[in-house]
């Protein structure tokens, strides 16, 4: 099986975590198939220079009539997984739909690269309606191959494309061979809009993160967060509840960057935590790994979620878990491995100390056995690998 797959997004030096679950899962999936050839086709979606910002036109300007400053770069993550990049700029989507077709013409020449390497695709995989899905579409109907499209917008649409969900979004979902989500939470916000869909779970690497060699603090225990500093993952009504756990010990590790850092930095303060709260950044794989092992609680306090990887990272680690109902892996889990609440600050805190009171009641082993019988890999990969066989059958 020849699978090209096209993220929406995928990380760079400057952004290191944005997209780099679609990179880790591509490697995941090479790993458990190692007869298939997996390729990932980028342009460099999120390489600064190659952005051509609308309110520098004349920067814009000397940097469309140059080179990019990125370089086209095959490069092998696994012995049957390879990433091929084609830069190509990219700006505002008000005009001309922010280069849309000279994405296309970038991932037209990986396309021929993973052809040189693999022979030709059996089936292309997009991950997010636009602008991936509108290329995969492009893709399919020149070279006669189907295409599937696996959304993960939360909420869908998100707020950028709202205005757009007829002309952009819709109509690949509706053209797309078969359409994959990750969550039933997002299943029902597709149906909404006329477009049936089949969940499959994401999935990770459970050589990576398990359950052995872990080194907890029964006396202070460590929580531990890990997302994206925005709005939507909720870090400040985290820390707003931690404010009323103070008679607990504990201590908090947030990992991850974002616009809100000094904001909830100054926030951490206020409210008389700044000795039990640490702000990593970014956080590598390893780096990850090795914190769950350290820590007694994960938290995921979010508003919404597309699924929640980090959580099913805490899993498989043999971390129990508190989260909010936000879709997507909530929709999974039992009282013997978290707590699942609902939204709003009473909520929160209730969660909070209910499960500091009780985390020697986990047992990382029963937690991580949970997440290989109900959220393991082999599990999802079954799945993706039946839905790609159908879409190729019913293509021939």
């Amino acid at each position: 099986m020849n699978v090209f797959i096209i993220p929406s997004w995928y990380p760079s030096v400057s952004y290191p975590s944005t997209g780099i679950f679609f990179k880790e899962q591509a490697q995941v999936l090479a790993k458990h198939r190692p007869d298939w050839n997996i390729g990932i086709s980028v342009w460099g979606s999120h390489e600064p220079g190659l952005w051509l910002p609308l309110i520098k036109p004349l920067t814009s300007l000397l940097r469309y009539g140059s080179k990019p400053s990125v370089k086209r770069k095959d490069t092998l993550l696994e012995p049957n997984c390879a990433e091929f990049l084609t830069p190509a700029f990219t700006w505002t989507r008000k005009i001309k739909k922010g280069n849309i077709e000279g994405i296309i013409q970038a991932n037209e020449e990986n396309f021929d690269r993973f052809i040189q390497s693999y022979g030709k695709p059996d089936v292309i995989h997009a991950h997010v309606a636009y602008p991936a899905g509108y290329i995969a579409q492009r893709l399919s109907e020149k070279h006669h191959i189907p295409f599937v499209i696996t959304e993960h917008m939360s909420p869908f649409p998100l707020p950028t494309f709202k205005s757009e969900v007829k002309k952009l979004l819709l109509p690949r979902l509706q053209m797309a061979n078969q359409v994959i989500v990750v969550g039933q939470q997002l299943a029902n916000e597709l149906k909404g809009y006329g477009v049936e869909s089949i969940v499959v779970d994401n999935f990770i690497d459970f050589n990576l993160f398990n359950a052995e060699n872990r080194s907890t603090n029964n006396e202070e225990p460590v929580l531990f967060h890990l997302g994206r500093l925005e709005d939507q993952k909720n870090q400040s009504g985290l820390l707003e509840a931690l404010a009323e756990c103070k008679g607990f010990k504990w201590q908090l590790i947030i990992g991850g960057e974002g616009r809100l850092m000094k904001r909830l930095k100054v926030q951490t303060e206020r409210l008389g935590l700044g000795d039990r709260v640490t702000f990593k950044g970014h956080m590598s794989p390893n780096e990850i790994a090795s914190t769950l092992k350290e820590s007694s609680l994960f938290l995921m306090p979010s508003k919404h979620e597309s699924y929640g990887v980090a959580t099913l990272e805490a899993l498989a680690s043999g971390v129990p878990v508190l989260m909010t109902k936000c879709g997507g892996i909530d929709e999974k889990l039992t009282s013997e491995v978290s707590c699942v609440v609902e939204h709003g600050h009473d909520y929160l805190v209730e969660g909070l100390q209910d499960m500091l009171g009780r985390l020697s009641d986990f047992n990382a082993n029963e937690i991580r056995s949970f997440a290989e019988k109900t959220l393991g890999p082999e599990i999802a990969i079954n799945k993706m690998e039946a839905v790609y066989r159908s879409v190729v059958k019913s293509s021939e």
